[in-house]
């Protein structure tokens, strides 16, 4: 049951309204990192996770709050928005909004490109949606900045900073729900990856480029187990399930060598999984 309470989460005040800034804050109302995508991506979530009551009230807490963000969001818009109503200037800086609209907000993005539930990003599996809603805040916080550089408008930027803080907010809450399941972090679904080729950092981009650019190591390649192995795709010839045996068994035959202990090579299925799958 939802219950609205006729008060905003934050007082919004603009002092000087501008049409075209209103625009750009559409993004935030019904664009791809918008409050409405949030809300209905945590809120679907949390409905779905019927197997963690404490995960699933997290999930609706916050998809609560991102429809008054929702709010907020859509009555800063109506105040930069409010001349396109019978300014014919401003109208003209938006005629889609002015004509279609009447002038207030719409699902749109600030493109004119209409919301779509494609935004959203929903799997069933808690440990892949928490990762999702963390980078979901951490884009919206991006996109918050930059609003907050196209704006001298006092009370809008603290608006927008408001609602900027309250994305890091739900990133501590989702990381903080994503450490507490305490489930390896590349331990994703059921099924094991295939020994061997899983640990392969491939080096796939080669060569001097006309920007300085030339092969790099890091953590990216070494992190994990993981080690790096010249690119088994630049002869032209694709990976196949039997090239993959013979890397690990090749790999497998290294290690034995390499020690005076005496091992057992791994199963087949091991090496390679369930076959067929």
């Amino acid at each position: 049951m939802y219950h609205h309470v006729k008060k905003l989460m934050y007082t919004v005040n603009v002092e000087t309204p501008d049409v075209r800034f209103g625009n750009m804050l559409l993004e935030q109302f019904g664009g791809a990192n918008g409050e409405l995508a949030a809300a209905m991506q945590y809120t679907i979530q949390g409905w779905n996770c019927v197997d963690d009551l404490a995960r699933r009230d997290l999930l609706l807490d916050i998809g609560t709050e991102e429809l008054s963000h929702l709010e907020v969001v859509g009555a800063l818009i109506r105040l930069h928005l409010k001349d396109l109503k019978t300014n014919r200037e401003a109208a003209e800086a938006d005629p889609l909004v002015t004509i279609a609209g009447g002038g207030g907000v719409a699902l749109l993005n600030s493109r004119g490109n209409p919301w779509t539930a494609d935004y959203l990003k929903i799997t069933g599996e808690l440990d892949v949606d928490l990762r999702s809603n963390i980078a979901a805040e951490a884009r919206a916080k991006i996109v918050y900045e930059r609003l907050i550089d196209h704006t001298d408008d006092p009370g809008t930027i603290d608006t927008l900073q408001f609602l900027m803080t309250r994305e890091i907010t739900h990133m501590k809450a989702f990381a903080a729900a994503l450490e507490s399941i305490e489930k390896p972090p590349f331990s994703i679904g059921r099924l094991a990856p295939t020994p061997v080729l899983v640990d392969e950092y491939f080096n796939g981009s080669t060569g001097d480029g006309d920007e300085g650019e030339t092969d790099m190591r890091g953590p990216w390649s070494k992190a994990y187990g993981m080690h790096v192995v010249e690119s088994q795709l630049t002869g032209g010839a694709g990976l196949s399930i039997g090239k993959v045996r013979g890397l690990a068994g090749q790999e497998e035959r290294g290690k034995q060598d390499s020690t005076p202990t005496t091992t057992t090579a791994p199963a087949r299925e091991e090496l390679i999984g369930v076959e067929g799958r």
